[in-house]
C-alpha cells in the first residue's frame, strides 16, 4: 500500500490473523449464499437468510448446532454444501491452503509459514509444508476408511440412500462437526445400540481430535520415555477427561429413564463412554440432552469449554492449555519455582499464553451468555427455557461443540445471530490469540523490580 510514495505493510501478526479471520468468513459468506438459493431446500423456495447462515456457520466451524433437520429440510445439494463446509472447516483454511499453494507452484513465505505453523500447533517451520501434506493425506485417508466401514454396515441393514449416508457422517465425525443426516435418529439416537455406528464415529472423532504430530510422535517412538511432553500431557488430559464424563454420565443418568435408563448394562456404559469422548468436540449424542440432569450438564459443559488438541480439527481452549494451567497450578502448590512435568521445564511464556486464552475465552463466554438473557429475557420470564438451558447453548457454541438442550430453533433471530458469533469466535478465537501472541513474543531486554501482591 502506497500514500504519498511511501510504502506500508501490515505487521506479520496482522496480516496473519486477518488471513484467518477473513478465510473462514469468506467461507461462511458462500456457505450462506448457496444454502440461500432455492435448489437447497426440499421446500419451494429459498431458506430464510437466518437459517442459511446459522447453517453455514456452523458447518464451517465443525459446531453440529441446527435450526432444521438437515436430513430433510436441506436437498442432496443443499447437504453438499454443508458436507464442503465441515471439510474445509474442519482443515481449517490455511492447512488445505498448503497443498493449493505447492501445486501452483507458489513459494511460502515466513509470514505464511507462521500462520500454518500456528493453525497446524508444531513448532518448526522448515516441515510446515510437509506437514500440510501429511494433514491431508491423514484426514482424505482416515474419512475413506470410516467411510468404507459404515457403507458396509449401513448397506446389510438395507438403509436406502446408504452411500451418501457414510460418506457425510464420516466426514461429519472426522471433523468433529456433529452433523447427521440419519434417517429419524435424532443425530444418532436411533443407533445407541448400534456398536458398529457408535464406534466408527468414536474412532474418526479421536483421529479428528489429536493433531497429526501428536500421531506421529506415537508413531516413531513406541517407549512412553521418547514422547514429547505435548504428547505426554494430551493424553493424560484425555484419558482423564474421558473417564471422568462417563462416570458422571453413569452415576447420574443410569437410572434417568429419558436417558440411559432403559438401556441395558453394556449400553450404558457404551453410551457413557461415547458420550464423554463426543461431548468434548463433535456434537453428537445418543440421548436426548433436554432430559438430561443438571450435575451432568454442569460436569458436560466443562468438557464442551475444554475441547480437543491444538492441531486438530476440535474446538474449545484446547486439552494442552488446560494441561499446562493444570500442570503450573501442580507446581505452585507443591511450591516449586518453576513449571515442570515429566522432568522437563515449560517456558512462563506458555503457562501465560495459555493463561491468556482460558481468560479471553471466559470474557467472550459472558458475552455471549449476556447477549442471550438480554435477547430471550421474554422467553426466561415466562418459563419457555432456564437460564441453565442458554448458558448451555452458549458454551456449546463457542466450545463449537453442537449439543443442545432442545433449544436452539426456539431462540429469537437476535439470538442465533449471537450464536453465530459465538461459533465464529470460538473457532478461530483460540487460534489466533496463540498466533498474535506468538508472533508478538520475544526476549526483554530489561526487567523491572520485583514486588509482591498480597493472593487468596
Amino acid at each position: 500500500m502506497r500514500d504519498g510514495g511511501r510504502r506500508f505493510t501490515l505487521p506479520a501478526s496482522t496480516s496473519a490473523m486477518l488471513i484467518l479471520v477473513l478465510g473462514f468468513a469468506g467461507l461462511i459468506s458462500v456457505g450462506t449464499v448457496l444454502l440461500s438459493l432455492p435448489a437447497a431446500r426440499t421446500m419451494d423456495g429459498a431458506a430464510p437468510f437466518i437459517t442459511a447462515l446459522f447453517t453455514a456457520t456452523s458447518a464451517a466451524c465443525v459446531t453440529g448446532l441446527v435450526l432444521v433437520e438437515s436430513g430433510t429440510y436441506w436437498t442432496g445439494f443443499g447437504q453438499a454444501v454443508i458436507l464442503v463446509l465441515m471439510f474445509m472447516g474442519g482443515l481449517g483454511i490455511m492447512t488445505a491452503g498448503t497443498v493449493l499453494l505447492v501445486a501452483v507452484g507458489r513459494r511460502l513465505t515466513l509470514g505464511d509459514r507462521l500462520v500454518l505453523r500456528e493453525s497446524m500447533g508444531t513448532s518448526g517451520l522448515g516441515g510446515v509444508t510437509r506437514l500440510g501434506r501429511q494433514i491431508i493425506f491423514f484426514a482424505v485417508g482416515a474419512q475413506t476408511i470410516g467411510f468404507l466401514v459404515l457403507l458396509v454396515h449401513l448397506q446389510a441393514n438395507s438403509l436406502e440412500g446408504a452411500l451418501w449416508q457414510a460418506l457425510f457422517l464420516s466426514i461429519s465425525a472426522f471433523n468433529n462437526a456433529g452433523f447427521s443426516i440419519l434417517p429419524d435418529s435424532g443425530s444418532l439416537i436411533g443407533y445407541q445400540t448400534d456398536m458398529v455406528v457408535i464406534g466408527v464415529v468414536s474412532a474418526l472423532i479421536v483421529f479428528g481430535s489429536v493433531s497429526l504430530p501428536l500421531l506421529l510422535d506415537l508413531w516413531r517412538h513406541r517407549r512412553v520415555s521418547r514422547w514429547t511432553l505435548d504428547t505426554r500431557l494430551v493424553l493424560l488430559g484425555m484419558a482423564g477427561l474421558w473417564v471422568l464424563g462417563g462416570a458422571v454420565m453413569l452415576i447420574f443418568e443410569r437410572t434417568n429413564p429419558g436417558t440411559l435408563g432403559p438401556l441395558g448394562v453394556g449400553d450404558q456404559i457404551a453410551n457413557a463412554l461415547f458420550q464423554s469422548l463426543t461431548s468434548r468436540t463433535a456434537g453428537f449424542s445418543t440421548i436426548d440432552f433436554s432430559l438430561t440432569r443438571p450435575a451432568t450438564n454442569v460436569v458436560f459443559m466443562l468438557l464442551m469449554f475444554v475441547g480437543g488438541a491444538s492441531g486438530s480439527t476440535a474446538g474449545g481452549i484446547k486439552i494442552n492449555t488446560l494441561m499446562v494451567l493444570v500442570v503450573a497450578g501442580y507446581a505452585s502448590v507443591r511450591g516449586r519455582p518453576r513449571v515442570e512435568a515429566f522432568r522437563r521445564e515449560l517456558p512462563f511464556s506458555q503457562v501465560a499464553r495459555a493463561l491468556a486464552i482460558v481468560l479471553l475465552a471466559i470474557a467472550v463466554l459472558l458475552g455471549v451468555v449476556l447477549g442471550l438473557a438480554v435477547t430471550e429475557a421474554h422467553k426466561l420470564e415466562v418459563g419457555d427455557f432456564e437460564f441453565l438451558d442458554l448458558l448451555f447453548e452458549a458454551v456449546s457454541a463457542l466450545g463449537t461443540t453442537g449439543l443442545s438442550r432442545g433449544i436452539t430453533a426456539e431462540l429469537t433471530d437476535p439470538g442465533h445471530v449471537i450464536l453465530v458469533i459465538g461459533m465464529y469466535l470460538g473457532r478461530l478465537g483460540p487460534l489466533t490469540i496463540a498466533l498474535g501472541l506468538a508472533l508478538r513474543e520475544g526476549r526483554a531486554v530489561y526487567r523491572y523490580a520485583e514486588e509482591r501482591v498480597r493472593i487468596g
